[in-house]
């Protein structure tokens, strides 16, 4: 799945006001567990990408997101943007990164997704 098949994906079901912090913290899990998995394949460009503690959030007076900036670090570069929840709605991934470096971050943020949707069908 590439950038822009995933920000649909997303949008089939959900908004920003279905994520709260503790779903970025099963987020930052998740990336944190397929990137590990593709240094360890080393299908990524380095063996040193780890995601950074670092993260930038907003959220609304009611718990639900508002905008969310997660960075990715390697031994070469700190705080790069790993996803990003812009305020206006739009969803980045990696931009910095080629198709193979995006590839684990798009995977984990698919999975999450999956997780969200399944959270939502249970509540309602």
């Amino acid at each position: 799945m590439n950038s822009e098949e995933a920000r649909n994906y997303f949008k089939e079901g959900l908004c920003y006001e279905d994520i709260t912090e503790g779903d970025v913290c099963v987020l930052v899990m998740l990336l944190n567990r397929h990137i590990k998995q593709a240094v360890k394949a080393k299908t990524m460009s380095t063996d040193s990408m780890r995601m950074s503690q670092k993260l930038d959030s907003k959220y609304r007076t009611n718990g639900t997101l508002k905008s969310c900036y997660l960075y990715i670090n390697s031994h070469y570069f700190t705080q790069r943007e790993a996803i990003s929840f812009n305020l206006d709605g739009f969803i980045g991934f990696a931009g910095w990164a080629d198709s193979s470096n995006r590839q684990p971050i798009i995977s984990a943020f698919v999975e999450w997704v999956d997780h969200m949707k399944e959270q939502l069908k249970l509540i309602s």
